[in-house]
């Protein structure tokens, strides 16, 4: 199921033994079965069973040698550290425990990240009617919302060698001036040029110092990542998880109202579930603000998000010409949308 060269291939063998080591000696820890996950294109993520019953996700960084983008460095021990403060500063919000980050040059040349597996199913995968998928997109907003009470000293990204800044606008726009290095070192097709995208993105930044506060922001809430689950009355569905936090920052909270509405643009939904959820938790923190600046910002974030989808294409292997052409008229568009 392996789709791309930043995925290491694993062995069932190999997973469980990886299992092992995190989870120690005992006769709950003995690995009954392992198969891989799909749904992503960067690490390799595997559901490993116990003889206890439970199940855990065991997820590796990837393998010597691939190519990165200069902020995927780094990022599995990131995704462990949001993990571990989420459940330790915010009860309630359905994210892993984290049960072991390692790492082993000769086992497997690299590091891997043992979590809980939660209950549910990607809301990709379900098809649940408008109803039920509204009432999870206004638990993702009232947990977001909850998220971002959370803060930081300095914006940007976590860990040593990545982009970090003082205020928001200057991490932004050192973000922007990598994947654009990234993009050329690379050979990735862009809509327009890497000088064009920088102008129009610099034009707009400066609504970015209304931003004073840095709060860890998840970046990648798209629908693969946000699991729901029956509720137990039988009423609907309910947020069960949120997964794959790797990709995470110090940053703006409208940061995370663009990957949960992938392809669209949440300004234009009157009403939309996920902000009507946020404003319910928000207002009563005194924090909530939706005017022209925030619109603002969020167009700048979704520009953001489709230059790193258009950028990161080579670093996927070959059979990525289908998916070009579409990211590179929606990178197009949201830069249109910022520039206007």
């Amino acid at each position: 199921m392996v789709t791309s060269p930043t995925q290491r291939p694993l062995t069932p063998d190999l997973a469980a033994e990886l299992v092992r080591r995190s989870l120690g000696p005992g006769p709950g820890s003995r690995v009954t079965g392992a198969s891989e996950l799909g749904g992503g294109t960067f690490a390799s993520v595997w559901r490993v069973e116990l003889a206890d019953g439970r199940a855990v996700v065991l997820k590796t960084s990837p393998p010597t040698g691939a190519v990165l983008l200069r902020y995927e460095h780094g990022v599995l021990g990131a995704e462990a550290e949001y993990f571990r403060r989420v459940r330790r500063e915010l009860a309630g919000i359905p994210v892993p425990e984290v049960l072991h980050l390692g790492t082993d040059r000769d086992l497997c040349d690299g590091d891997w990240l043992v979590m809980s597996l939660l209950p549910g199913t990607p809301l990709s995968v379900l098809d649940a009617g408008p109803a039920a998928d509204g009432a999870v997109r206004y638990e993702l907003g009232q947990a977001l919302a909850r998220l971002h009470t959370l803060d930081g000293t300095w914006f940007g990204y976590p860990g040593e060698g990545r982009r970090q800044a003082p205020t928001w606008r200057a991490a932004f726009l050192g973000i922007i001036d990598d994947l654009l290095a990234d993009a050329e070192q690379l050979g990735s097709e862009l809509p327009v040029p890497a000088a064009e995208i920088r102008r129009t993105i610099g034009a707009a930044a400066g609504v970015l110092d209304e931003v004073r506060r840095p709060t860890p922001v998840h970046f990648d809430l798209w629908d693969g990542n946000v699991l729901a689950e029956p509720r137990l009355d039988g009423t609907g569905l309910r947020l069960s998880g949120l997964v794959d936090g790797e990709r995470w920052l110090y940053g703006d909270p409208l940061v995370d109202f663009v990957s949960p509405v992938l392809f669209g643009a949440i300004e234009d939904e009157d009403g939309h579930p996920l902000l009507r959820g946020y404003a319910s938790v928000a207002r009563e923190q005194g924090e909530w603000t939706w005017d022209a600046g925030s619109v603002a910002r969020v167009r700048l974030y979704r520009a953001w998000l489709y230059l790193v989808m258009n950028v990161e294409l080579p670093t996927r292997g070959p059979g990525q010409a289908e998916r070009s052409a579409g990211l590179a008229r929606l990178l197009k568009a949201a830069l249109d949308a910022v520039a206007g």
